[in-house]
């Protein structure tokens, strides 16, 4: 490969064609350095299931949110051509999402997430509170339009997926009716550096730009894995239905997103 020596080669954007902001991903005078803009596209498999409220309840025990459904999302989620993994093409989500008010905001909360990217872990997690761990995966979309896939932690099995595209099948969403929320709420905590707590935690909220294409139904297989690290298998989810979705607009960034700081709890 030859060397990139042009500073204008778009080659050398690490971070596609958005331009970092001062401050931003080259040695900012704080933690972590990252970049604030970014964009892509978006192939979602969402498969949609009931887990026992108390075992929500329990993860989200240390947070003010009311849960708005028994309803738990696990959204396998391909970005192509995301700017944030320019080096790989794509990047790779698993959110595993519950339906949530908090002060007027009909919103979610990721119970569970997993990144294929370090950029994209330390900008969803450190940045805005989400629960994202390190992962590899397969998203093997065939011909017929099923897809088959996989997700794991450092070697260690967590979650198998496939779906079928079938138009008998129900779309179940998140929660019944017209209104779907939107944004992704978090509780961001620091940890204190001399003893185990919370130094610092205020509650983020976030909302990028999407616009999904309507849902291909379709049926659903999922496997998770015991893991006393990732208990995802815990949640014992039963599958209400699946379907699969695209977005050809997905990004962030204060110019295109809804970020907003909206209480902060401790000190």
């Amino acid at each position: 490969m030859a060397v990139v020596t042009d500073p204008d080669d778009p080659r050398g954007r690490m971070f596609g064609q958005y331009q970092l902001k001062p401050n931003s991903g080259v040695n900012p005078p704080y933690s972590p350095a990252y970049p604030v803009e970014w964009g892509c596209t978006l192939r979602t498999v969402e498969i949609m299931t009931r887990v026992a409220p108390g075992k929500v309840a329990t993860l989200l025990a240390e947070t003010p949110f009311e849960i708005a459904s028994d309803r738990v999302a696990f959204r396998f989620m391909r970005s192509p051509g995301h700017s944030l993994a320019v080096h790989a093409g794509e990047m790779f989500d698993l959110m595993i999402s519950v339906p949530v008010r908090y002060k007027g905001l009909f919103t979610e909360t990721h119970i569970f997430m997993y990144c294929s990217d370090p950029m994209g872990i330390c900008a969803g997690r450190e940045v805005f509170g989400y629960t994202k761990k390190d992962a590899h995966y397969a998203f093997d979309e065939h011909a017929d339009g099923s897809i088959t896939g996989w997700v794991r932690r450092r070697g260690i099995p967590l979650a198998d997926f496939s779906f079928t595209p079938d138009p008998s099948a129900p779309v179940v969403r998140i929660v019944d009716g017209d209104e779907l929320p939107a944004g992704e709420i978090h509780v961001r905590r620091l940890p204190h550096p001399e003893r185990l707590g919370t130094a610092y935690a205020d509650i983020a909220y976030r909302r990028t730009p999407l616009k999904y294409s309507t849902p291909v139904p379709g049926r659903a297989a999922m496997t998770l894995h015991a893991s006393a690290y990732d208990p995802i298998a815990e949640l014992e989810p039963e599958i209400l239905g699946a379907h699969f979705m695209v977005s050809d607009v997905y990004g962030g960034g204060f110019e295109v997103e809804d970020r907003r700081l909206v209480e902060r709890l401790t000190p």
